[in-house]
């Protein structure tokens, strides 16, 4: 059922009717801001009451506890004997000192507290098994149960403080981007709880990786598309909304679940035009692997980052807004997501009170190598510097920054603030060409299902969108009935380090590892003029690029069955079958008027037309990207 279904059902739980809990509307205490109906109210859970760390400079009870014992200790120990008066006035001077000390911004008892924890923290942990052990680490005796959300199949996080569901969000052109399209910062979202209902969080998480690359570095391909792009479009990107309901005294499981499907449906509505999607127990487990880098191996936690096989990661807390009025407050988390790393991921939370518009960000960084890292850090602190605000590296506790910046609406660790950035999706992928107005048109070629793409036109075009593709990071193999038309072109775009594209024959196994976010998978196809039967949809991470020299009605069912369709410019009678396949209409006429270096790109929901634009090194290694 497409996506956009989904928001015009109920959900398979009755609607809210049942009275839940009422809260309080004090603001300043630890409990759920409600309604100025409400009434008294009900406390959160201890794990939502005191979690924020207080604004720079203000003091503890603790800190005033220990300052005042060491004021006591001095006192009393200038009446003693020299030895006493020596011991006591240097254990008042260390009390007074852990006390009173800042370093780095924060208290020194702070950092104490938090050695300490590191170092009675199992820092090093054998391989997981699966992306479950991954949700046992991060939040632990957590289950996914099965539910129906929004009319649809979907999964349901039950742990100790509440229920979570996730929602994926896309764009309503689906795999064609050519302008960025607007999100809700998740603050407003809130009250789309039930009224007199539990309280709830809600937590946007943006994941988007570098175009070119990162580890390609100066590569002639990275050099190339770094042309193309100057630098402005990210490789992919992908939007995950969490949205937990807290467990409440007074409340009833029946009644969580219940409050947890009225919350999503509303959620649902509110996001149009973009579309969303409950995330099944599969895809859910996936998704969390997928947005934790989440690799096979050891992973060893170190002061300032988390080792994995090929990653490090390292996680950061803003601190103090940047004033919300000013460019740099509002382009905050763009600019976050434009840092050059491997893969930088932004999560934004709000609640469990809502009423307010205060929000917490955590950012985290994915990179293949200490300096890129390194450098990624630097990015991020001048970014928010000059923007304004704060951040804070989680020295001594990236454990819990990877808990913070994956979708499961944990309880909150940074400093929140009046946030009103400006968020957008749709504007990531792989670039095909520009519009009229000069504006990018990209293809979300890679995503978390398998995609069936076919080209119809020549084999320059062919192998320039292949050139792209090897740009976003991905390996590329190539089965087909004329080599020697490959050949040359696979070994002069040979990635750094002697990886080479795989030729393969005609048919057989692609004797591959699956694809993954990081390192996606595109699989060409070019077999002739042959029909084929039908593509089915590949693994996760999976394009398949289905090569026609011409487009005859022996193809017509695997273009129908296709995701995407490119075309050149057509004849009649290739632009009739198109059109029939397609469902284009009166649009298939326009197939035959196409300049030479222009490409019609259609899904099931829109056709967008573009020049290839080749870069200095496609024209050197292709050539014009014209079909004859």
């Amino acid at each position: 059922m497409p996506a956009t279904d989904l928001t015009d059902r109920a959900s398979a739980i009755p609607p809210d009717s049942s009275p839940g809990p009422r809260r309080t509307d004090d603001p300043g205490d630890d409990r759920s801001t409600g309604s100025p109906s409400s009434g008294a109210g009900i406390v959160l859970p201890p794990q939502w009451r005191v979690r924020h760390r207080l604004p720079d400079g203000r003091i503890r009870a603790g800190q005033v506890v220990v300052l005042q014992l060491a004021v006591v200790i001095a006192v009393v120990a200038l009446g003693q004997a020299m030895p006493a008066m020596l011991i006591g006035l240097a254990v008042a001077a260390l009390l007074a000192t852990l006390a009173g000390a800042r370093v780095r911004d924060r208290w020194l008892v702070e950092w104490i507290g938090t050695a300490v924890a590191y170092a009675f923290r199992r820092r090093t942990r054998p391989a997981d098994v699966g992306s479950a052990a991954l949700l046992d680490r991060l939040d632990p005796g957590a289950v996914l149960r099965p539910a129906e959300l929004a009319d649809a199949p979907a999964a349901v996080l039950d742990d100790a403080t509440g229920l979570v569901a996730l929602l994926e969000i896309t764009d309503p052109s689906e795999l064609i981007g050519d302008e960025a399209r607007s999100l809700p910062p998740p603050a407003t979202l809130l009250s789309a709880g039930t009224p007199h209902g539990p309280p709830i969080r809600v937590q946007l998480l943006l994941s988007r990786t570098t175009a070119p690359a990162v580890a390609l570095g100066g590569a002639a391909i990275a050099t190339s598309y770094r042309q193309l792009t100057e630098g402005r479009l990210g490789g992919h990107e992908r939007a995950v909304l969490a949205v937990r309901v807290l467990r409440v005294d007074g409340a009833s499981p029946a009644e969580l679940r219940h409050a947890l499907a009225g919350t999503i449906r509303r959620i649902v509505r509110r996001l149009r035009p973009l579309s969303s999607r409950p995330l099944g127990k599969p895809a859910a487990l996936a998704a969390l692997a997928e947005l934790a880098h989440h690799e096979a191996g050891p992973v060893r936690e170190t002061w300032s980052a988390l080792h994995g096989r090929h990653l490090l990661q390292a996680s950061f807390h803003l601190d103090r807004w940047p004033d919300p009025r000013s460019a740099g407050g509002r382009q905050l988390v763009s600019r976050l997501l434009a840092v050059p790393a491997t893969a930088v991921t932004v999560a934004l939370a709000a609640g469990p009170r809502p009423g307010t518009a205060r929000s917490e960000l955590a950012v985290r960084l994915a990179a293949t190598a200490p300096a890129e890292l390194a450098a990624a850090t630097r990015m991020v602190r001048r970014t928010v510097d000059e923007a304004g605000g704060e951040v804070r590296r989680l020295d001594g506790d990236q454990l819990g920054g990877l808990a913070a910046t994956v979708p499961l609406a944990l309880p909150g660790r940074g400093r929140p603030g009046p946030a009103a950035p400006e968020l957008t999706i749709g504007d990531a992928g792989l670039l095909v060409g520009v519009n009229r107005h000069g504006s990018a048109v990209t293809v979300r070629l890679f995503r978390p299902e398998g995609t069936r793409v076919v080209l119809v036109g020549g084999l320059r075009a062919g192998q320039t969108l292949v050139l792209r593709a090897m740009a976003l990071g991905a390996r590329v193999a190539v089965r087909t009935t004329r080599p020697t038309s490959w050949e040359p072109f696979l070994r002069a775009v040979g990635a750094p380090g002697g990886e080479v594209p795989r030729l393969l024959p005609p048919s057989g196994p692609t004797n591959d590892a699956s694809g993954s976010p990081l390192h996606p998978l595109l699989l060409v196809v070019d077999t002739g003029p042959v029909g084929a039967a039908p593509e089915q949809p590949g693994p996760p991470w999976q394009a398949t690029l289905l090569l026609r020299d011409e487009l005859t009605s022996a193809d017509v069912a695997t273009l129908g069955h296709a995701d995407l369709a490119v075309f050149q410019p057509l004849d009649s009678t290739e632009a009739a079958l198109a059109g029939n396949a397609l469902g284009l209409g009166p649009s298939a006429e326009w197939l035959t008027r196409m300049r030479q270096d222009m490409v019609a790109v259609v899904n099931r929901r829109a056709l967008r037309w573009a020049r290839l634009t080749p870069s200095p090194l496609e024209m050197r290694l292709v050539g014009p990207p014209n079909r004859h």
